[in-house]
């Protein structure tokens, strides 16, 4: 049930002739997969809430209503992108007919996408290659509680691409077939929105499509971000930190937002040769045995009651560290964040 005050900006969408108990089903091991805290009312409501807000369902007779709120405007078309995908995994016909507010709007870029122009690249450690983004209206990129985007590139080749509209249902439409856009996931690793730039560490692996964009020398392309997505900083004072290479500039992110915190920071990466800030509170190691290195060492010496735990790897190595941490540790779910940043 609900004790918080409901976030300011909100949306609301029918799904027609949909049983509950599916839906319900969907955002129950959605949030235990992503590590999202979940709400339930009564049996007849259930919610999952992040950072930028919440969405959630709730039992309409025979229908369902699809909600989704944000603390800020620009965050709401992504909160109603992120339930409505989930939804089309079970129910894609009745999600066609779903519809979003606002008719008005039919046409126009969603309000959580921009153009921006490539700058400088730079390779910074032997896998990691940092580009400098340019463009304006980036303040909704720059706020603490969320510190992560899409970087949506059109396909290879194409000087014409077709970016997103909103559609009449008030949906982000997104170009398909051979005009399918890329939409990978990075991190903000510094921005200034007043100056214009953000930049973002992309982590060079074989056959990684954005790899070979970045390696491509794009310096004056036009790409699109989309965004915010995905989890902010964690303001506490004693912080338990691990990931792989994907998550480091996540970690490097909470690290120079936390230059008082106290803790560990885990690499479980094969290379730590990434270029972390200083934190004299923060002692950082590098695991090369990865995230089964560090689920032995936690279950040896299980972290304090008091730590937050950020981690963030592969998908199989999270759900293993989540059955140590939750069933056998007990560690409170409130004071962790597990994240699973890829799939093998």
């Amino acid at each position: 049930m609900r004790t918080t005050p409901l976030p300011e900006f909100q949306a609301e969408a029918m799904l027609p002739a949909t049983d509950f108990a599916p839906v319900e089903t969907l955002l129950r091991a959605m949030a235990r997969a992503q590590g999202l805290e979940l709400h339930e009312g009564h049996g007849r409501s259930v919610w999952c809430v992040l950072d930028q807000g919440e969405f959630g369902a709730k039992k309409r007779g025979e229908n369902v209503l699809v909600f989704a709120r944000a603390h800020r405007p620009g965050d709401l078309p992504g909160l109603q992108d992120r339930i409505t995908q989930e939804l089309a995994v079970i129910a894609p016909e009745r999600v066609e007919e779903m519809r979003w507010p606002s008719p008005a709007d039919a046409g126009k870029p969603p309000t959580n996408f921009g153009l921006v122009r490539v700058g400088t690249t730079q390779r910074i450690a032997r896998d990691f290659l940092r580009l400098r983004l340019h463009g304006a209206d980036l303040d909704r990129l720059a706020h603490a509680d969320s510190m992560h985007f899409r970087l949506v590139l059109p396909p290879q080749g194409d000087a014409a691409p077709e970016w997103p509209r909103m559609g009449a249902n008030g949906q982000t439409l997104w170009p398909s077939g051979a005009k399918t856009l890329h939409r990978p996931v990075y991190t903000v690793r510094a921005i200034d929105a007043a100056a214009g730039w953000l930049d973002t560490d992309i982590f060079l692996h074989p056959g990684g499509r954005v790899t070979d964009w970045a390696l491509s020398a794009p310096a004056g392309q036009k790409v699109g971000l989309s965004g915010p997505s995905g989890g902010g900083v964690p303001f506490r004072s004693r912080l338990l930190l691990a990931g792989d290479e994907t998550a480091y500039p996540a970690m490097a992110r909470i690290i120079a937002a936390r230059p008082d915190a106290q803790g560990q920071v885990w690499l479980l990466g094969a290379s730590g040769d990434y270029p972390f800030p200083d934190s004299p509170g923060l002692m950082r190691q590098h695991l090369p045995g990865g995230a089964p290195a560090l689920t032995a060492r936690l279950r040896d010496d299980p972290p304090p009651a008091d730590a937050f735990l950020w981690m963030a790897a592969e998908k199989a190595a999270i759900g293993a560290l989540r059955e140590l941490i939750f069933d056998q540790i007990g560690h409170d779910k409130h004071q962790t964040h597990l994240a699973a940043y890829w799939s093998a």
